[in-house]
């Protein structure tokens, strides 16, 4: 197989090919979806579209290698996608060719990699859900609690996530060992950490822009439970609202706020260790599946409307609370979304002027998103995260992210687009190309080492320095 043939080590700057006699023939012949009749593309949130000259849905790696190598059937740039859930212009594309890798879905298997940790291989279209599903059933997990079961394994692996975990860091990326690729010439390569150092550590810094992923190598462990005390507290100013969010981080594990700061209160789910498991214990039912559906619904349509329970003691698997969302009609409900990294020791200061921002917005205007999602992340040295969220060393960083439930509300815009002067540009927190909507030229920096021509779209372009 495939994979049997990937396993040399890539130099630093350009990453030798691998093949059976030292490098890899180029096959012309496609044969998955091939699609270029002018069709448009939406977004989950049916807020940005996009209509690229070619799209595709490789199903095998000498499909993919046979795309990026035939630049006039298969336009430049090649974007890859997986299931268009970002809520920005990633997935715009106009004229060139949109890679879609949910045919390349399968989970491979577990084995030792070269330093004997236990991991999964997995190709990069595979679902979060499926893979969790797939590691409960083998008794294992990935030590990273995700929450939108649609994204895919090759998007997550250099694109940006956030996850209050009980441990470890709480991006997906930080638990990926390995990458394999096609490279701008239209070769397999593979890295890995121990192999490749920081080559693959700022890899995992490109959101494709240094080649489309094909398979990861994930780390695993023995599957764990959670527990969870669900709660809702009010406060009475910004200062004590950031003092009792803060409060509540330390009486846990982990934790996940949802803020609704306007109200000056907070939804708490506060997340202990509760010992080894891969399946939730049939004591938490049907509490545990209540709480589940409510949670995942309330995400759906953007926290509005729907009332959530608040179980005490809950404990649960991890790959159960993985979960997936229908995509909506453009007139119904729909989660949207901002982002931004922050440190930990700026926690009050940014709730408080977040405060006062958003009071005078909804004096002026009538209009306040509808909260805000709180989690804490860990991070690691700087040498292993490079570039981009969480890449400031040591220590713990917290997202505060703006929602709404209808994504073509001008005012939201509005809201956003000030926003972000408040967040990065007076409060210095952090912003993803992905997750961050009407950034401006600066705002995020891609190291143009990282971005090559082939893959990289007009969106992308605007960050690359």
């Amino acid at each position: 197989m495939i994979r049997n043939l990937l396993r040399e080590r890539a130099p630093a700057d350009l990453p030798k090919i691998n093949g059976a006699n030292g490098g890899t023939t180029t096959m012309s012949s496609f044969h998955g979806i091939f699609q270029n009749e002018g069709r448009s593309f939406s977004n989950w949130g049916l807020h940005r579209s996009t209509k690229p000259a070619v799209y595709v849905e490789p199903i095998s790696y000498a499909d993919v290698q046979a795309v990026v190598a035939d630049s006039e059937r298969f336009p430049t740039p090649v974007s890859p996608v997986g299931s268009l859930a970002s809520v920005t212009s990633t997935i715009v594309n106009d004229g060139g060719t949109m890679l879609c890798t949910r045919k390349l879905d399968d989970v491979i298997g577990l084995e030792r990699d070269g330093i004997g940790r236990q991991v999964v291989r997995v190709q990069a279209g595979c679902r979060l859900k499926k893979l969790n599903m797939w590691l409960q059933a083998h008794g294992v997990e990935v030590a990273f609690q995700a929450e939108i079961g649609e994204a895919t394994v090759g998007s997550v692996a250099v694109g940006d996530t956030k996850e209050s975990s009980l441990d470890g860091p709480g991006y997906f990326s930080a638990h990926v060992t390995a990458l394999t690729y096609v490279n701008e010439k239209g070769e397999i390569c593979t890295l890995s950490d121990h192999a490749d150092g920081a080559t693959f550590h700022e890899f995992k810094c490109s959101f494709g822009l240094a080649g489309i992923v094909v398979e990861c190598q994930v780390e695993v462990r023995p599957a764990t439970l959670c527990k969870s005390d669900v709660s809702l507290a009010a406060f009475p100013s910004p200062e004590e609202l950031a003092a009792g969010i803060l409060r509540a981080h330390e009486e846990c594990d982990a934790v996940l706020a949802i803020v609704f700061l306007h109200q000056l209160a907070s939804f708490f789910d506060q997340r202990h260790k509760a010992g080894p498991g891969a399946t939730t214990p049939a004591a938490s039912q049907p509490a545990c599946e209540d709480f589940r559906l409510a949670k995942r619904l309330a995400i759906q349509h953007g926290f509005e409307g729907v009332e959530v329970p608040q179980p005490k003691g809950l404990i649960y698997s991890r790959a159960d609370f993985v979960n997936e969302y229908w995509r909506p009609t453009a007139d119904e409900r729909r989660l949207d979304f901002q982002y931004y990294e922050h440190d930990l020791s700026q926690f009050t200061r940014v709730i408080v002027e977040t405060y006062n921002f958003t009071m005078a917005f909804q004096k002026e205007t009538g209009y306040a998103p509808n909260g805000w999602a709180t989690y804490f992340v860990n991070r690691l040295d700087k040498a292993k995260k490079p570039f981009g969220l969480y890449s400031s060393g040591p220590g713990v960083s917290f997202s505060f992210d703006p929602f709404c439930s209808n994504p073509a509300e001008p005012r939201w815009h509005r809201f956003s687009q000030a926003y972000n002067k408040l967040a990065i540009k007076t409060l210095g927190g952090n912003a993803s190309p992905i997750q961050t909507q009407w950034l401006e030229k600066g705002e995020v920096k891609i190291p143009k080492k990282l971005a090559r021509p082939r893959f990289t779209t007009a969106y992308y372009q605007q960050f690359v320095s």
